[in-house]
């Protein structure tokens, strides 16, 4: 007999995270109990962990009430892991979140109407909240307005990865993530704009919509880690400036040009980017600047650009 088809496949990327699964398991559980009507399955993509990730996820999977589906990524990269996730996924729809997410118990059921009724691929992101009070407020989506991508708007933050789902069939037209983009990559980060962005560009309609939640326990305390993290989103940033510099149809170069000018505001004196995570569109751009360069280095050495 086939396989059943599946309505929605969450992929779920992780790396040495067994310390901290429980919770996002548990919130996936609640959520599937609630859609149980709908036929659901996890793909839980563990990305080279050297610890006990697998066997945490082996010994949920046995009471859930969702069919789980445990893939080993042994190349590290979180793009990578996500392109083996829609490997392995059978659904119709493909949502995504990250191992220190949880998802909220109707999340299932408002994936599947949120899409019900499109004819035509669409993708969707919603907010992200901050899980944890005493963690800084970073990493998360609040705007409580719906939004639609526009040739105005940068693609970066526009919708998150850890909280975002398209249909199968938007892959036709996409294709997989870049693995030089993303955490554990070449570039750090940007896997998820440079995939948003790729689908705005071939003329698929993006949206933001604030009632489709997740919340997010980064676990970041320390001012020091705001930094490192900002910095490496800004590298991304920088090579994904660098990948569309010469794409007619891409707004990159606009969004470089505004980095630019933010840049020089601060320096005779405008406001800082954030003067409470002590952030600055200057220390922005300086990395904006070095991914650019890392990514013209790759180009030179081989690598497909």
């Amino acid at each position: 007999m086939p396989p059943q088809p599946v309505d929605i496949s969450l992929i779920i990327s992780s790396r040495n995270r067994a310390y901290g699964l429980t919770n996002c398991l548990d919130a996936v559980s609640v959520a599937a109990r609630q859609a149980s009507y709908l036929r659901l399955e996890l793909v839980f993509v563990d990305n080279g962990s050297t610890d006990s990730t697998s066997d945490v996820v082996r010994e949920w999977a046995k009471t859930a009430p969702i069919s789980t589906n445990l893939v080993y990524e042994s190349t590290a990269g979180l793009a990578v892991a996500r392109n083996a996730g829609m490997a392995a996924a059978r659904g119709r729809l493909l949502a995504f979140t990250d191992d220190d997410c949880e998802i909220f118990a109707d999340y299932f059921s408002l994936v599947a109407s949120l899409f019900a009724g499109d004819k035509q691929p669409v993708m969707r992101g919603g907010r992200i909240e901050l899980g944890d009070a005493r963690d800084l407020p970073v990493t998360i989506k609040t705007e409580l307005e719906p939004a639609v991508l526009t040739n105005d708007l940068h693609a970066g933050g526009f919708i998150h990865g850890a909280n975002m789902a398209f249909p199968r069939t938007l892959i036709d037209t996409v294709g997989l993530f870049d693995t030089r983009f993303g955490a554990g990559s070449p570039f750090r980060s940007g896997e998820d704009t440079d995939y948003v962005h790729r689908a705005f560009n071939a003329g698929i309609r993006v949206e933001y919509l604030p009632d489709f939640a997740v919340k997010h326990f980064h676990g970041r305390r320390e001012l020091g880690d705001v930094k490192k993290l900002q910095s490496g989103y800004a590298f991304g940033n920088g090579a994904l400036y660098a990948k569309y510099l010469f794409h007619r149809r891409s707004n990159m170069r606009g969004m470089l040009r505004w980095d630019i000018r933010q840049a020089v505001l601060e320096a005779i004196g405008r406001r800082k980017l954030s003067d409470e995570l002590g952030l600055t569109y200057r220390s922005q751009l300086r990395d904006n600047l070095t991914g650019m360069l890392a990514y013209w280095r790759g180009q030179r050495s081989g690598r497909p650009a």
